[in-house]
This record gives C-alpha cells, sequence and structure tokens, in this order.
C-alpha cells in the first residue's frame, strides 16, 4: 500500500464480478476490494478485447444488407436489430368503404363540426378543372374543410403527411384552385400564397392550374417569371409562388398559406414570416404538406408533436393531423407495412416499391415509402438503440417501485409524466404520457398511485408551488449530468425497454446532449423546445437504475 497508484504494483479498486459485465451503475459494497493495477488493467483488458471481437461478429452479421438480396420481387431482409417483437407482423391498416387506406395517426373530429365543403370541393375540380380526386384525395379534403354551425372553417392548421409519390401533388393543387375560386363563400377576396424550399417544387405544382388559366382567363392570368409567379383571376384573386426563406409572405395579406414538402422549411419562415400575414384574414388556413423527413426538421416535428399531444383528446386542438405511415414496431420486410404509408395501394405500386426495396439504404426506404420520422444520421441516438429496446407489449411489473418524473418545455405549456421500473428481467421499462394543463398531471399522478401500490416521484422545480398531488423529491440540472448518462449507458447496452411511443421517439429526436457546468446534459439545441418528455424519462429511469446501497453495520459488545 505504499506504493502510488501510478506504480503497475500499485494499489487500485476493483470489483468481482467486474463492473464492465454487470453494467451496475451504483454497486454495492460487496465484491469491491483492492488490487495491483497492473491485474486490474490486465482484466480490463480481456474483456475489452471480448466486447470487441463480440461487436465485430454483430458488425458483421448487420453487413448482410438487402443488396444481396437474390431477387428484388421478394425481399427478406433482416428485421429491426434487436427489435424484440420484430418478427410479429402489424395489423393491417384501416381501409375505407372504398378501397383505400385510412390515416394511422388522425386528430379526433371536434364537437363543434357539423359539416364539411371536401365533398362539394371535390365536386368542383372535377368539373371546373376535370380534376378526379382519388379516395384518400377526397378523405383529406373532407376533413381539412370541416365546418362549424356557422359555416365557418374549424382548422386553423392543417398536417397532412403520406409517403412518396402517393399524390400530395395533386391534392395542393385541388385545395388551392377551391379555395381561389370560392371568395363568396370567405366574405373576401383570396390570397394563397403557395412556398416551397426550392421555389421551383411549388412552379411544379402549380404549372397544370397555369397552363389551364391561361385557356379559360387568356395569357395574362399566368405569371410564370421569378417575381409575382402564380394565377391572378379577373376578380383579382390570387394564387402567389414564393420560395420558403425569411422574406416570405412579407407584405401580403394572406387568406391561406400552403406549405409544400414542408420538412425542409425551417419554423422561423412559418412562425416568424408565414403565420403573421394571416391575423386579419377570414378563416385562414396554413396547410403543412410533406413526406416524413429526419429530427433536423424543426418546424415538422413541432406541429406534429402539438397534435399528438392531443391525438385521445375530446378537444383535438388546432392542428388537424393526417399521417399515413407504418408503425414504428412494424417489419419493413413486409409488404403489409409498405400498405401504411401508401394511401391508394394498386400492383402498379407494389411493383415498383419491390424493386426500390432492393436499392435504397434503409433510413431513407423508413423516411420515402414508409413515410417513418427517422433520426438524423449524427444523432446521439442511432436508429438501431431505439429498434433494439422497442418492445411494443411492454407491461409494467406489478411489484417493485415505480419511478414517476414530471418535466415541463421551457413555456410551460406541454407536462410529460414518465414511468419506470425495473423488469423481471433486469432491464428498465419506461411509459410515457404528455399533458397540456396542470390538472391533467394532477390527475394523471392520481392515476398512477391507483394503479400501484409504491410509487416515488419526482418533479423539477417549477412544479412546487403548482402541483397538487404530493411528491417525493426535486430533480434539477444538478441531477440532469448523472441522468443523462444513465440515460445513455441504458440505450448503449440496450437495457432500457419502451412501447414505440411516437412521442417519446419525437422528443428524443429532438434532443441533444450538450455541454453545462454540471457536465454533459440531454436538452434541446438552443431556441427550440419539444424535449421535456424526454427529460422526464431521463429521470425516471436515472431513479429507477439505482441500487440500493448496504447499510454499514457496526457491531459492539456492550460491556456489563
Amino acid at each position: 500500500m505504499s506504493l502510488p497508484g501510478s506504480h503497475p504494483e500499485g494499489p487500485s479498486a476493483d470489483h468481482e464480478p467486474p463492473l464492465s459485465e454487470t453494467g451496475d451503475i451504483a454497486p454495492g459494497l460487496d465484491g469491491s476490494g483492492i488490487a495491483h493495477l497492473n491485474c486490474n488493467r490486465s482484466h480490463g483488458g480481456r474483456l475489452g478485447a471480448a466486447r470487441t471481437n463480440a461487436k465485430r461478429i454483430t458488425s458483421s452479421n448487420d453487413r448482410v444488407s438487402k443488396r444481396a438480396i437474390s431477387t428484388p420481387a421478394a425481399p427478406s431482409l433482416l428485421s429491426p436489430r434487436g427489435a424484440k417483437n420484430a418478427q410479429i407482423p402489424p395489423e393491417s391498416p384501416r381501409t375505407a368503404l372504398e378501397g383505400f387506406v385510412l390515416p394511422r395517426l388522425e386528430s379526433g373530429t371536434p364537437e363543434r363540426v357539423r359539416g364539411s365543403y371536401g365533398p362539394q370541393a371535390a365536386e368542383w375540380v372535377k368539373e371546373a378543372f376535370g380534376l378526379t380526386l382519388r379516395g384518400w384525395q377526397r378523405y383529406a379534403l373532407t376533413r381539412a374543410l370541416e365546418h362549424d354551425e356557422e359555416g365557418a372553417l374549424v382548422w386553423p392548421t392543417v398536417m397532412i403527411t403520406v409517403g412518396r409519390q402517393s399524390g400530395k401533388s395533386v391534392l395542393s393543387r385541388a385545395v388551392c384552385m377551391w379555395r381561389l375560386h370560392h371568395a363568396d363563400l370567405f366574405g373576401e377576396p383570396q390570397t394563397i400564397l403557395h412556398v416551397a424550399n426550392r421555389r421551383s417544387t411549388a412552379m411544379e405544382v402549380m404549372r397544370p392550374a397555369g397552363l389551364w388559366a391561361v385557356e379559360k382567363y387568356g395569357k395574362k392570368a399566368t405569371r410564370w417569371g421569378n417575381e409575382n409567379a402564380g394565377i391572378e383571376l379577373p376578380t383579382g384573386d390570387r394564387w402567389l409562388i414564393h420560395a420558403a426563406n425569411d422574406s416570405a409572405g412579407v407584405g401580403y395579406s394572406c387568406s391561406m398559406i400552403f406549405a409544400d414538402e414542408a420538412w425542409k422549411i425551417p419554423r422561423t419562415v412559418v412562425d416568424d414570416a408565414l403565420s403573421p400575414t394571416m391575423a386579419e384574414r377570414n378563416q385562414p388556413q396554413i396547410y403543412l404538406v410533406s413526406t416524413a423527413g429526419d429530427s433536423t426538421s424543426d418546424l415538422m416535428t413541432a406541429y406534429r408533436q402539438r397534435a399528438l399531444d392531443r391525438l385521445d383528446d375530446p378537444d383535438p386542438g388546432q392542428v388537424l393531423l393526417l399521417e399515413w405511415s407504418a408503425p414504428a414496431e412494424a417489419n419493413p420486410d413486409l409488404v403489409e407495412t409498405w400498405k401504411w404509408a401508401s394511401p391508394e395501394w394498386t400492383p402498379k405500386r407494389e411493383t415498383f416499391l419491390r424493386q426500390q426495396w432492393a436499392n435504397v439504404e434503409e433510413s431513407a426506404w423508413r423516411r420515402e415509402y414508409l413515410n417513418q420520422w427517422v433520426i438524423r444520421s449524427d444523432h446521439w441516438l442511432k436508429d438501431s438503440a431505439w429498434t433494439g429496446t422497442l418492445d411494443a407489449e411492454l407491461r409494467l411489473p406489478e411489484k417493485g417501485t415505480w419511478s414517476v418524473a414530471v418535466e415541463c418545455d421551457f413555456d410551460g405549456m406541454g407536462h410529460a409524466v414518465a414511468i419506470a421500473a425495473p423488469l423481471d428481467d433486469g432491464n428498465i421499462g419506461v411509459k410515457l404520457t404528455t399533458h397540456r394543463t396542470m390538472p391533467e398531471v394532477d390527475a394523471r399522478l392520481a392515476e398512477i398511485r391507483n394503479q400501484h401500490p409504491t410509487v416515488y416521484v419526482q418533479v423539477t422545480p417549477g412544479y412546487v408551488d403548482r402541483l397538487r398531488s404530493p411528491f417525493d423529491s426535486l430533480v434539477g440540472q444538478r441531477e440532469a449530468a448523472a441522468a443523462t448518462q444513465t440515460l445513455l449507458d441504458l440505450f448503449d447496452r440496450k437495457a432500457l425497454r419502451h412501447d414505440g411511443s411516437q412521442v417519446l421517439q419525437e422528443h428524443l429526436a429532438s434532443s441533444t446532449v450538450s455541454r453545462r457546468q454540471g457536465g454533459w446534459v440531454l436538452t434541446a439545441p438552443m431556441g427550440r423546445g419539444g424535449v421535456y418528455g424526454a427529460r422526464a424519462v431521463m429521470f425516471a429511469v436515472a431513479q429507477a437504475s439505482k441500487t440500493p446501497r448496504p447499510l454499514a453495520m457496526i457491531r459492539t459488545r456492550r460491556m456489563r
């Protein structure tokens, strides 16, 4: 013990069994001891070599890619790696009587809805424009144009997301043309501003309508140049084309905003430049239409999150979400999975997708044809870690302690309640719910206490004077650094289990790990929110992962 700790024969802390094998974050005193530094390092070297070899074998197996498939007509890709229930095919998507696939995620119908202009809009574009809409397009139009008893539109924001080449452009053209020609219904001249990340994308959607307007109203009805491109009717109603940048909408007063391929458009363009243009118009609407992107799309993830938070709420809020997408736990090998994101399924589309399946990289395939939001390639949470910890049939244990954490968004407009508990197999199971108001949070905590006898509740400081339900401890930035390391470790070891919650995936995908005064912390990128669900899960799993330390026993002999 007289040698320094840096000496090969010097003392160093050791543990049996090695912590790198058990993965214990807070080990007990049993099994601890002192070993020569040289001996300790030799153990670590052997364990490290074993892990490296195991990773090489896994990596080799993972490289069995779809490019090695013998025939494109019969894809046989491996299931998402590590997914416990990956081989269980999902239920078939819902279909309408007409045969088209219904949205997987869809906002409920508000109680004040008394009808829709959708059917008459579909009929108008057929008679006036010669455009026959598909079943799913008519359905989307009917939902988007729902109105109340007074005939006013009920949805200020309409978000439609579907797989590539499903007919988004045709639907876009139909809704813009219908509104352009129905100024009388809204009691004022109509100005429609159509934006896209690239101006040429919006022009391509408008082009057939522009050619039609030239034939019907004359050459001056359509402008194709760089300035003031669009359609202007003799009545003065306009459909304008603009690139989605900070100057979009400046100087205009718009009745409707149509954002095409919205996943490429920054949120600041919509919130700061476009939305204010509708402040004084009658029944304004903004449409966000796109195929899924990745976690860098702050516009789509933010608005989509608003809708998801109230998906099962009797009052669905202000955002209509219509999303045709495959479930996160669905096996991408299966043709049945492909149908979720293809509302109009035909033999021709199936043949095309089979051909694409053999050539397209998996993350691109999930994004473009399954319409699944994927995590960006340089994100701290890899797709393999998310799918590898997925258990679609997750049930929390009936025994033991449930660790509950409550966190809110930076603006206080969203709340998350996470439950974490050790499972029988040694993993940590986690469930997440999101809420809009404090009474909803209190009700959720009461529900949890009724479900389970032993609950440990942690809240962040903002809830001290606002929460009626009792809690056990406070957590904040000081605890966040250690909790972040616990969460990263659980994902890395695939020792976490979640049910594939869309909300949790969105919040994790929107998060980042940044350097703070206390260490590396899970947080939101500067200027963005929407990660409060991820942070609630982080605090909950950190508490659930703690191993009770044995109490030191001091025995004395009483003198008589």
